[in-house]
Order: structure tokens, then sequence, then C-alpha cells
């Protein structure tokens, strides 16, 4: 029934982005809504909107600020490189093994990962929770592993702000 739930959400979200699009509420807007909404689902895997059992507004303050801290730290470091010496500035795509199975902190991490420059998502494996990053300046394994760590990091802030049933399920199969 939650599944059912789910699907029926998005599909909601799905007919009110079209509805902006179009920029009117009418019969005929709402109907054409309808059906691409029903063809959307039809022809492609759209995910359903993941659940939240419980937002914990402290921890997701903390993992804001962290993240404002991370761009601006991030914005300063590329500069630096770019400025010094923008032919040498050396990248590398590091695999992280994420811990979270839930498709919304997923998808909050790797808006994250996106946003900050010197990091970009270039491969997500939602099956085995594999992310596949460029990461810059990365020269060495310390780097790559810091990278690493990083993403962890902001990974396990994000999961102790937005609990969901899938990390809570996995939580306590690992117990």
């Amino acid at each position: 029934m939650n599944r059912v739930l789910s699907r029926l959400g998005m599909g909601v979200w799905l007919l009110g982005v079209w509805l902006l699009l179009w920029g009117r509420v009418d019969a005929l807007t709402v109907l054409g809504g309808l059906v691409a909404v029903a063809v959307a689902y039809a022809v492609s895997r759209l995910p359903a909107v993941p659940m939240v059992t419980r937002v914990r507004p402290l921890r997701l303050a903390e993992a804001a600020l962290e993240f404002a801290w991370d761009l601006a730290v991030s914005s300063v470091v590329i500069g630096w490189h770019a400025l010094r010496a923008p032919g040498r500035v050396r990248g590398a795509i590091v695999e992280v093994g994420a811990q979270s199975r839930s498709e919304l902190v997923l998808l909050a991490l790797t808006t994250s990962i996106s946003l900050r420059p010197g990091t970009l998502l270039v491969d997500i494996d939602w099956e085995r929770s594999r992310l596949r990053i460029h990461g810059m300046p990365v020269r060495d394994a310390a780097e790559a592993d810091s990278t690493r760590d990083g993403v962890l990091h902001t990974e396990r802030r994000l999961m102790q702000a937005l609990v969901t049933p899938d990390d809570t399920r996995r939580t306590e199969d690992l117990s």
C-alpha cells in the first residue's frame, strides 16, 4: 500500500510540474498532464516518492552548514589550483561504497557532490549503492581516500538527518 501511495505522490508531483510548465490550470491541460504522467510511468522506471519516517531538524541544519562550509572550502581550493597551475591540476575517478539504501539519501548525497566545485558524480549503481565520483585535485591515494571519506561523512550526516524506512531496516538487519 505504501508503494502505491508513494507512486501516486510522484504522479501528483509530475502533474504539478506539468501545470507549472504550461502556466495555467484548465481541463485540457490537466487531462494532458495525466496522460503525460501515465505515459512516463509506462515507458520508464520512475522512482516512487522516497518515504521519510522522521526528519531531525538539528541534524538537517548541521548537514546544511557542513555543505555550505564544504562549498566555500572547495571553491577556494579549486580557485587556488586554477590560478596557480591551471594545466597541472590532476583529478581521478574515486569509487565510494555508500552505506544508505534510501533513494532520498542517495539523491541528496549525489546532489551535494555535484554542486561542490571539484567533485562530480560520474556514475551510480543503484542496486549496489556504488558511486563513482570525479574528484579534483587528486594526485595520490591519500587524496583519493580523503575524497571518499568526505563523501561518506556527508552521507552519515544525511542519514542522521533524514530517517528513512530503507535505512532503518538495514540498520536492524545489521544488528
